[in-house]
């Protein structure tokens, strides 16, 4: 992509006069923010920070996977929600809410829990209550948001989003990555830890803050919200079902490996906050190079027959990444490149999928439906992978004469599951794609 062009989208995608524009332009600061939050809060950072506090591999792969506990905690969404015709700063409220407790919480809790078990227990109930009042008012941002995506523009939107959110997330995260490094192993790591940990937070209060200033839109039903309309809505929708169902096919493939690959790509591999965020810092430039290609190709093949094509280029990247050891860290470059050019086109897709085939009117309903899916799918793929190697533990399976451990056995069982929903996406092409994309030849 020319980088005239890409400003040129910059500007018709972020105008700031327009309602509209403005919103999406608060959607891009937010995402940002919680980006850095994600960041700083979660992944790698995280992960050394209850190493530090005792945490091992499966232990770590508890608390990884009992937020999505919460999901069904969505069910009650639409009914909260219905009851305020201006949700503005009840979503704001739990937004900082949650925060608070995830990260503040989580940071303050093992200086006064010592018992590994005791702490084990705490931890898990600060995240379930974190999660479920996120769980309770995500799908109220993402119907608001929703006004903000028109077809014309979504794409447009995802992509520039991310690349963005990638450039600035990732390059804040690489200094912050060289600073880990240097008291990795010393006395100070922990407090280095900690303060990340309250930098994340002060983040996530400028998140909230941003989201005073979009418009806020009615919100336009049919039914009176309740615990059963959330089902019958979206069962009843078969185009809309299909997606999302794909969406939760991908959600637990994708993360089966997710629950430990953090901490085996820490201690087992041995790579260095640098390098991992050294080229996740890189993102932002395959947006760049590779976005407008990209943008063509879901034009041209619609968005599952595009999404199916693209699986199986990345469930080879993950395949290799199974071969990644403390040997061949090389490889591990290799493939985190390689699944950047991929991730251009599949996080625009997976991030859309929600939007394909949503309808005007319910829209809370039906989010709050995916959400619940899309997470329970999470949930069992996290458990799943977790229960995979406590049970396995530090044994490790000889293929071909080569050994591997449990998180390698699901990478590879990740990159198989990609290629079956790749063949299913690609076989329910012209049952989900709306209509209207079908008869028209562009986006």
């Amino acid at each position: 992509m020319k980088i005239s062009h890409f400003l040129a989208t910059l500007r018709y995608v972020y105008n700031v006069k327009d309602d509209r524009g403005r919103g999406r332009f608060c959607m891009l600061l937010s995402a940002v923010m919680a980006g850095l939050v994600g960041q700083l809060s979660g992944g790698l950072f995280y992960t050394s920070f209850l190493l530090q506090y005792g945490m091992d591999k499966s232990r770590i792969g508890i608390l990884t996977f009992v937020p999505y506990l919460a999901c069904l905690f969505s069910i009650l969404s639409p009914w909260v929600l219905e009851h305020f015709k201006k949700r503005k700063w009840l979503l704001v409220a739990g937004k900082f809410t949650a925060n608070l407790i995830n990260i503040v919480g989580i940071t303050i809790l093992p200086t006064i829990v010592t018992d590994p078990n005791a702490r084990l227990i705490w931890f898990v109930v600060l995240i379930i209550v974190a999660s479920c009042i996120n769980q309770l008012f995500s799908s109220g941002f993402t119907a608001w948001n929703a006004n903000f995506l028109p077809d014309s523009v979504r794409v447009d939107y995802f992509t520039t989003s991310s690349c963005i959110n990638s450039f600035i997330t990732f390059a804040v995260t690489l200094g912050v990555s060289y600073i880990g490094d240097m008291f990795t192993g010393t006395e100070h790591e922990l407090m280095i830890l900690t303060m990340i940990r309250y930098i994340a937070f002060a983040l996530a209060v400028v998140d909230c803050l941003i989201w005073l200033i979009p418009r806020e839109y009615p919100y336009a039903t049919t039914t009176k919200a309740n615990l059963v309309s959330i089902f019958t809505l979206p069962l009843r929708n078969k185009r809309f079902l299909g997606t999302i169902l794909i969406a939760a096919m991908y959600t637990f493939v994708s993360n089966l490996p997710n629950a430990t690959l953090n901490a085996y790509v820490l201690e087992d591999v041995g790579i260095s906050y640098t390098l991992c965020n050294g080229i996740n810092a890189t993102y932002f430039l395959f947006f760049i190079f590779f976005s407008n290609m990209w943008k063509r190709f879901i034009s041209r093949y619609y968005w599952f027959r595009a999404f199916g094509f693209v699986l199986i280029l990345q469930a080879i990247t993950y395949f290799a990444y199974g071969f990644v050891t403390a040997d061949t860290v090389w490889l591990y470059v290799v493939v985190r490149f390689s699944q950047h050019v991929m991730g251009v086109v599949v996080n625009t897709i997976v991030a859309s999928l929600p939007y394909i085939n949503l309808p005007d009117e319910d829209r809370t309903n039906y989010l709050s439906f995916h959400t619940i899916v899309v997470n329970l799918a999470a949930f069992l793929s996290l458990m799943l992978g977790t229960g995979v190697t406590a049970a396995m533990g530090e044994t490790r399976i000889d293929i071909l004469g080569l050994p591997f451990s449990s998180t390698q056995l699901l990478l590879f069982a990740c990159a198989l599951g990609q290629v079956l929903l790749a063949l299913h996406a690609v076989s329910r092409h012209k049952k989900l794609t709306p209509p209207e994309l079908l008869a028209n030849p562009h986006l």
